[in-house]
């Protein structure tokens, strides 16, 4: 039998992935350890959670749980990224600074308590934004009365006008009798969603059970476990070995070969709203130089990374926004792929090469992730090209998240999972949330970015409520952001899921999310043949 040389290499690759793995659990033997989770619907993650209480979940990890777990007003967590009603059967906006909202009448807590005004109340009205490490901070700040009509019906008026805050109702809400009194909510999660809160062990695994009065149906998992793997070969293994049903976004696209020559799994992959970039420290003493920065991105081939590393499964970015998002620019500014230009600037700039070549050096901090450092490797290698020594430093994550919120970094990659307000901005650039070593938590501008038009804009972008107006507010956000350069702007990568073969209903989210977990059919339910009639 002859064997095509696409399948060839496809096996040859799974034997070296095979090879690695074994290398790797010689080293680390809980890497090889496989439970045996019986008929559970088990989600590998590639980071741990870090909390599980809607108000105070900041990792991606966490978001993703919490969303099952919590329910919210609303959702952003849907198939093509619009906001949906989820607990409010409505919510009118009466003026700029006016919500009436009612509630449903068929949703409830998973200790069997109903969901009610009090509850949203308590949720919005005691966040302690001195705890909160996330945009919703200042959720509590900016209202200035809750009105509670009766157990279903409430009205929120705003101390001014806050175009997101449609957007802020996604927050999941908590039931005031169990957290009333308290910081974090006591005990285990109890929230409104389609799975409840089993069991937590360590950081590494998460037991999850379906809800049989979540208000759009029971889901048809039973049992929902993600655990955590945090390596790659590893993850792979265990979907090649029938151990787990779901991973997303976390199989190196490189890998994908091995994945797709399996008829036990099966590959989805779908445009995102997910954006990676490079981002500096503006208080360096060479990156505070635009005409550098603007050489560094002249130097690195986007396409060709995407070509060889993604396999061509991301689009390159001109900023934040995606193209299909409702504020989108594309008339920006751009730095395509010029190395000679990149020479010519940095000659400029007066960093002219010594006698071995190299102009200046740099650190480049990331995660210990295999596939991130070998990305950031071939960004130094193409910034080496034209004069920019790159030592690339890897850190596992916890070390390498602490460096990036204390701003002790010169030049990072990292990547926003989930852009779909465009209130990020203020998040991200407005000058008031430059964070400290003292308070890494005063928000996520981690490059001291300052610029008095964009705080400017960024304010008015929230004040804002008609959609024409805002989205000239966020296009000339992107043009100067465009412009100046605090982050380099390197591609929006697709979402990827592996699953197992059989496996019915799973849909992609925009911002990579588990929203489809509540409709899916495991596939030893989806195969299961009914019993043919007989004649008695």
């Amino acid at each position: 039998m002859r064997i095509s040389p696409f399948r060839f290499v496809r096996r040859a690759l799974l034997a070296l992935v095979l090879l690695a793995f074994c290398l790797s659990v010689s080293a680390c033997p809980s890497c090889s350890q496989q439970v045996d989770e019986g008929d559970a619907f088990v989600v590998i993650l590639d980071a741990s959670p870090k909390g599980l209480d809607p108000r105070f979940a900041t990792s991606d990890s966490s978001a993703k749980i919490v969303g099952l777990l919590h329910a919210g007003l609303v959702s952003l967590d849907t198939a093509n990224g619009d906001r949906e009603l989820r607990l409010a059967r409505t919510i009118e906006q009466t003026s700029p600074v006016r919500y009436e909202v009612e509630l449903r009448d068929d949703i409830f807590f998973h200790d069997g308590t109903p969901v009610t005004s009090a509850d949203v109340e308590y949720t919005y009205m005691e966040l302690d934004s001195e705890l909160v490490r996330s945009p919703f901070a200042g959720l509590t700040r900016r209202i200035e009365t809750f009105e509670v009509l009766d157990a279903r019906r409430f009205v929120i008026t705003l101390k001014e006008p806050h175009a997101p805050f449609m957007s802020d109702m996604a927050l999941g809400i908590v039931p005031r009798h169990q957290c009333a009194g308290f910081e974090e909510c006591p005990g285990a999660p109890l929230g409104a969603g389609p799975f409840a809160f089993v069991s937590q062990q360590g950081d590494m695994r998460v037991e999850l059970r379906a809800f049989d009065d979540y208000f759009e149906g029971r889901p048809a998992i039973d049992r929902l476990v993600f655990k955590v793997v945090r390596d790659d070969n590893a993850r792979l293994l265990a979907l090649l070995g029938n151990t787990a049903d779901l991973v997303q976004n976390a199989v190196a696209p490189l890998m994908l070969p091995v994945v797709e020559d399996s008829d036990r799994l099966q590959t989805m992959s779908t445009p995102s709203f997910k954006y990676t970039y490079l981002a500096f420290n503006l208080e360096h003493e060479i990156l505070k130089d635009q005409r550098v920065r603007e050489a560094i991105a002249h130097a690195i081939d986007r396409e060709a990374i995407i070509k060889h590393k993604f396999r061509g499964a991301a689009r390159l970015s001109t900023g934040m926004l995606a193209p299909e998002h409702w504020a989108y620019e594309e008339d920006v500014k751009r730095f395509e792929f010029d190395p000679d230009r990149a020479r010519q600037i940095l000659d400029e700039a007066g960093y002219a090469p010594g006698a071995d070549g190299v102009r200046f050096e740099l650190d480049f901090k990331i995660s210990a992730s295999k596939f991130r450092r070998s990305m950031a490797e071939l960004i130094a290698q193409q910034l080496g090209e034209v004069g920019i020594a790159v030592r690339v430093r890897s850190y596992e994550w916890g070390t390498f998240f602490h460096d990036v919120r204390s701003r002790n970094f010169a030049m990072t990659t990292l990547q926003w999972p989930s852009v779909l307000e465009p209130s990020l901005y203020r998040w991200i650039f407005h000058s008031d949330n430059i964070p400290s070593p003292d308070n890494r938590a005063a928000g996520a501008n981690r490059g001291a970015y300052r610029n008095a038009r964009i705080d400017a804009l960024l304010e008015a972008g929230d004040k804002e409520t008609d959609p024409d107006k805002r989205r000239a507010i966020y296009s000339e956000v992107q043009q100067i952001l465009a412009r100046e350069l605090p982050y380099v702007s390197l591609w929006h990568e697709d979402n990827i899921a592996v699953l197992r073969q059989g496996t019915e209903g799973y849909y992609t989210t925009p911002n990579a999310r588990f929203d489809a977990l509540k409709q899916v059919i495991p596939a030893h339910k989806a195969n299961i043949q009914p019993t043919p009639e007989v004649q008695p």
